[in-house]
């Protein structure tokens, strides 16, 4: 069953405003059929400004209604004033658009093991559900996704096809886990030898809480005792990878290419955008923001916001980086200088010699 939607409606935009819990300023009883942006917009459509950016294309739109603060001047389109269009875009979007969830069931063609409790819940063909594990009611678990032994899943989530829960490892409600992600892979741990590698067993397990969706292609590894943890309302992007032991806190959000190394531990509402890291065992303060490309290489407190490689204050990196463009100037600058000191003190040394 594909988890893509048909597009349902139309709504009016005082039914619209009312489930995005804003008010209607101009015609309520306009019907709107989708959402589109402000360029693509027609009269049938609703649409939304967010950005600044896109101010000029609102003055120009055909939109028969838009999104907007409370402030912004809607040039006499029916607007539906918000606090956050953003995320009454949001909102809209899930109201035209519902996913489509499935009745429970399990198909015949599905692998279910015998002492598998499943309640309520939906197995389609080619799914796996080992021994002992535990699927909640409204559950929904996506053909070739696979369920290990004694793993246990909560309420409503939803395994998309080639995801995976091992063996062992527990979901919360709500979770997603896209195409493709994996939950209690192996973590990465071996100990040097003069013989090679050898491997340190990954005996914990990993555990997401609930309402947290992690990207197609996404790894939080077990850990190697004890546990692996993903908090409340996290959102891991695509190709994540969280270490051996880590903990991502409630509310992180982390963008495609982040990585965690093992037993990093991330307060509330961390931010790690595309391609940034944090080196394993730091301790990362509520609230901290790291750039894109950013490799965090020690503890931040609470609040900080940093960029670069090592990463720094971000506004001392913007500072720094305004530089880099006039670094091989200032270099031949330098040398410039160096001679003519140089050329100064030999000078200065001869007179010293010829008194």
């Amino acid at each position: 069953m594909s988890g893509a939607a048909t597009s349902v409606g139309p709504f009016s935009a005082a039914e619209i405003a009312s489930y995005v819990g804003g008010e209607v300023e101009g015609d309520g009883t306009a019907e709107l059929v989708d959402v589109r942006s402000l360029a693509e917009a027609g009269p049938e459509h609703l649409s939304f400004l967010s950005n600044r950016r896109y101010y000029r294309q609102l003055k120009t739109t055909r939109a028969g209604a838009v999104l907007i603060d409370r402030r912004t001047d809607a040039h006499g389109h029916t607007a539906i004033r918000c606090d956050d269009p953003y995320q009454a875009f949001a909102r809209s979007l899930e109201l035209f658009h519902p996913t489509p969830w499935p009745e429970p069931g399990v198909d015949p063609r599905a692998a279910v093991a015998e002492d598998a409790v499943v309640e309520g819940a939906t197995v389609e063909a080619f799914a796996f559900v080992g021994p002992g594990a535990r699927i909640g009611p409204g559950s929904w678990i996506e053909s070739s996704a696979y369920v290990g032994a004694g793993a246990e899943m909560g309420k409503s989530c939803r395994l998309m096809p080639h995801s995976v829960v091992v063996a062992g490892c527990r979901l919360g409600d709500r979770v997603w886990l896209n195409p493709g992600a994996v939950v209690g892979s192996e973590g990465f741990g071996f100990a040097p030898s003069p013989a090679g590698h050898v491997k340190i067993p990954q005996t914990g397990r990993a555990v997401i809480e609930d309402d947290v969706e992690i990207g197609a292609n996404s790894c939080v590894d077990r850990a190697t005792m004890g546990e692996t943890t993903v908090r409340r309302g996290a959102k891991l992007d695509n190709l994540v990878q969280v270490g051996h032991g880590a903990e991502i806190g409630e509310g992180n959000f982390l963008a495609a290419f982040a990585g965690v190394a093992g037993s990093a531990r991330l307060g509330k509402g961390v931010v790690l955008a595309a391609k940034s890291g944090v080196a394993n065992h730091l301790e990362i303060g509520d609230g901290v923001v790291a750039a894109t490309g950013a490799r965090v290489l020690k503890a931040q407190p609470d609040g900080a916001r940093v960029a670069g490689y090592p990463a720094i204050d971000h506004k001392q990196w913007l500072r720094a980086a305004t530089r880099f463009a006039d670094l091989p100037e200032m270099a031949r600058r330098i040398r410039k200088l160096e001679a003519r000191l140089a050329e100064l003190e030999k000078e200065e040394t001869e007179e010293k010699e010829g008194d």
